[in-house]
């Protein structure tokens, strides 16, 4: 068995070997919407990326059903504002290459849906996703999966699927089909984590744990609404909030310490 891990000192993927691994795909997908998918897909790649890993974020959804977005909730348009953002989905709608084109902030690559492409529904039919998800090239990619069937169809071709979970109960009955779904990659041999998000003292772990019939469970405690709204009124990914991120660093190591890549 080969594991997965980053050596603090150089900051580089290797196996338990020692050998460099070339790249690894790390899906982060939710139980059902509204989950904090975004919220642990983005930090986690901060966590990597600070590793001194070479890194690409890419959110794949559908632009015409959207509800909010990574792009404007951290204000790419400031970010960008010297600067041209490269629009992925137009790009691959268009029938334009996509190769070394890159939106470097913070030291990761975003690949994101922008307003505009909700704006113009530029919702991208099975062979442009595919070319979406191939066109990353980094030592990790991060790919932060809206809910539904057609993106779950690239699920098993990731190496790692971190799934978000809201452990309210009537979240959790609500995806029970869902829940049966990936519950059944993992046991057919896909990689699967299981992140509890919004843990706090009313939350009744066992049942939890029965319910996701599973005891290597990891936690997110929730945080304080009011940090949530500041990081956006800030224009700040929550990996940048002091407090956000120490609590996260731990977790984080954890998870990346247990995701096998064979």
């Amino acid at each position: 068995m080969n594991r997965l891990f980053i050596r603090e000192s150089q900051g580089r993927l290797t196996s338990a070997a020692g050998n460099p691994i070339d790249k690894v795909n790390i899906a982060v997908t939710g139980l059902g919407q509204n989950v904090g998918t975004t919220f642990v897909a983005s930090s986690l790649a901060f966590y990597f990326a600070e590793k001194g890993n070479n890194l690409t974020f890419t959110q794949c959804l559908t632009p015409s059903r959207s509800n909010g977005l990574l792009y404007d909730a951290v204000a790419m348009d400031q970010r960008f504002h010297s600067r041209t953002f490269v629009d992925f989905y137009d790009l691959i709608k268009d029938g334009k290459p996509i190769k070394d084109k890159k939106n470097i902030e913070s030291g990761i690559n975003w690949r994101l849906p922008t307003p505009w492409d909700c704006e113009k529904k530029l919702d991208l039919d099975q062979e442009q996703k595919s070319r979406l998800i191939q066109g990353a090239r980094s030592q990790i990619c991060v790919y932060d999966f809206e809910v539904e069937e057609d993106w779950d169809k690239f699920l098993l071709d990731m190496d790692v699927i971190l799934v978000v979970v809201d452990p309210l109960p009537s979240k959790l009955i609500r995806h029970s089909g869902r829940f049966k779904q990936l519950k059944q990659m993992e046991l057919a041999g896909a990689k699967v984590k299981w992140l509890v998000n919004r843990v706090n003292a009313g939350i009744n772990r066992r049942q939890v744990s029965g319910y996701l019939k599973s005891n290597d469970l990891i936690l997110i405690e929730e945080f304080p609404i009011e940090a949530v709204y500041a990081d956006e009124f800030f224009c700040r990914f929550h990996w940048q909030n002091h407090e956000i991120r120490c609590k996260l660093m731990d977790i984080f190591t954890k998870v990346s310490h247990e995701m096998d890549v064979l």
